[in-house]
């Protein structure tokens, strides 16, 4: 490949010109996770003074926004971030922040702090195709 410049009589400009060729390979896909920060200009006070809790990265339950957990909910056990909190609930979501499911905080377990990204591994992906 390689970045070509031209020139017309009333025209300008530049260009890729060559040839790509696409192998099979696994990659990794690495984003932050979306977490919303407290907007508290936009929140009313309630009696007594206090705004209710919205946005933030920390959780009641001593849990981070991002943390990496293992959760169990019933039979099921599954990994994922967290990505919320209720009063005595945890939510944990997968890399594309699609909420897996609301577990008790006691069920959910630390494997790893936010570091401030989530970990996508493509290893199903190594069909692209060009069009």
């Amino acid at each position: 490949m390689k970045y070509q410049t031209w020139n017309d009589i009333k025209n300008h400009g530049a260009s890729w010109v060559g040839n790509v060729t696409i192998t099979e390979s696994q990659f990794t896909i690495l984003r932050p996770p979306p977490i919303s920060r407290r907007q508290l200009h936009l929140m009313v006070f309630s009696k007594g003074g206090n705004r209710r809790k919205y946005g933030g990265t920390t959780t009641r339950h001593g849990f981070r926004k991002g943390d990496f957990v293992e959760a169990t909910q019933g039979k099921k056990t599954f990994f994922g971030w967290v990505s919320g909190d209720t009063e005595k609930q945890v939510s944990v979501s997968d890399a594309s922040w699609k909420r897996l499911g609301q577990c008790t905080a006691k069920k959910v377990r630390l494997i790893q702090r936010n570091t401030g990204l989530i970990v996508l591994s493509t290893r199903k992906m190594f069909n692209l195709t060009v069009s």
